[in-house]
């Protein structure tokens, strides 16, 4: 198994750093074809979208737990009905989720100060099939089909980039750039359906998923602050900021951004094979070790990139009109290195059931709100206090790595 981490981690990266290329070819057209005070409005809603869309990931994430145990028990029959079942209520989730953003967006469009709702309203109608393709994702991830998984990923990034341009280019606006979302959704879902065609042919054993609501909620909960902890700021930046700074704070937040994304599929790797380990009472702690390693080892160049070319790299992405970000590169990106981290422990930690850490990061997302809120002067205040809480929400995880050592 720990053999394996390596070559199927070098799998994900490729296509995790495959989608990070489309996304960011995706940022780099949408802020050269949009306003600074149109990007601003177009982060902001992705933020939010991400913050929101944590649902999904929950979704993904239980799945691939319980895939894992099941495969480890070889129980293809229970796989089969474990997918049938969350497929269905997926669908259900979904429309009452879009209806309840639908409801929301008045309030959202004017706390910040967008002209218009409707590019809202063309986002949130995305939420339609948010859960249902990370339902097919998460069976995927479970069963460690990582290609057909990493394919699925960067068909979607793929996707989103080619009609976002070609949208924006025609003059749809922000508007052009979000409808995308909801396209690549549609198709990347129904294409997934191949790759877990062999399920939809086995038959389906019905059995009692064990605490599958529990594991949810605060699975949920973790991912939920998790996520909101990396994205707030760029929130709270629209709100507090005039909108050129907003537009500024967005290039920043997205340049910094690679570090977080870049190992993410270490990660997608680590958490089937240390729940598939854990449920055949096999050491899983060194599996994490490794994983660690290959993190740090894969985003320290790109750090150090960022510490000495910042220029270089904020002229060759987003152009002379974003010139103010520099100052602020390396120091955000330091903060993004540390969210890498803290985000691989907490992946680790739930393919162990280690539910409980979605406190700690529920502390660490309260501070980092109330942080931004009193100091939010000008664009360095606001990176200090996510640095900091980045910082924190590795080091609040330590005793809980601790505890699961001492257990082996």
């Amino acid at each position: 198994m720990e053999q394996k981490l390596a070559k199927h981690s070098l799998i994900m990266i490729v296509f995790s750093l495959s989608m990070a290329f489309f996304n960011y070819l995706y940022q780099l057209f949408m802020g050269r074809l949009l306003t600074p005070e149109e990007y601003g409005i177009l982060f902001s809603l992705i933020n939010i979208f991400y913050i929101f869309s944590v649902l999904s990931t929950t979704v993904q994430t239980t799945m691939t737990k319980y895939t894992s145990q099941l495969k480890a028990k070889n129980q293809l029959n229970k796989i089969s009905y474990f997918w049938r079942y969350a497929l269905k209520k997926s669908f259900t989730f979904g429309a009452i989720t879009t209806i309840l953003f639908f409801i929301i967006t008045p309030f959202l469009s004017n706390y910040l100060h967008f002209p218009s709702q409707i590019p809202a309203l063309v986002l949130f109608l995305s939420i339609l099939f948010a859960y249902a393709m990370p339902t097919n994702q998460g069976i995927l991830q479970g069963l460690q089909r990582f290609i057909p998984l990493g394919i699925t990923q960067t068909l979607w990034a793929f996707l989103k980039l080619v009609l976002g341009v070609v949208f924006v280019y025609l003059g749809f606006s922000v508007s052009g750039a979000l409808a995308p979302f909801l396209i690549a959704n549609v198709i990347v879902f129904i294409i997934s359906f191949y790759f877990i065609k062999d399920l939809i042919k086995t038959k389906s054993e019905p059995f009692k998923i064990p605490n599958l609501y529990k594991y949810s909620t605060l699975t949920l909960l973790a991912l939920l602050t998790y996520t909101t902890s990396f994205s707030i700021d760029t929130i709270l930046a629209k709100h507090y900021l005039t909108d050129f700074l907003a537009g500024i704070y967005s290039s920043i937040s997205v340049l910094g951004k690679i570090i977080l994304f870049a190992p993410g599929g270490i990660a997608i790797v680590l958490f089937p094979k240390a729940s598939e380990l854990k449920e055949k009472g096999l050491n899983h702690f060194n599996l994490f070790i490794k994983a660690l390693i290959l993190t740090i080892i894969l985003t320290l160049p790109i750090l150090l990139l960022f510490k000495f070319f910042p220029e270089l790299i904020v002229k060759i992405i987003f152009g002379e009109k974003y010139l103010k970000a520099i100052p602020y590169l390396f120091k955000y990106s330091l903060a993004m290195f540390f969210f890498a981290i803290s985000g691989l422990m907490m992946n680790y930690l739930l393919s162990l059931g280690v539910t409980r850490i979605s406190y700690a990061l529920t502390l660490t997302l309260i501070i980092e709100i109330v942080g931004i809120t009193l100091f939010h002067l000008d664009i360095n205040q606001i990176v200090d206090a996510v640095l900091l809480l980045s910082m924190f929400s590795s080091i609040i995880q330590i005793p809980f790595l601790v505890k699961v050592r001492g257990r082996l």
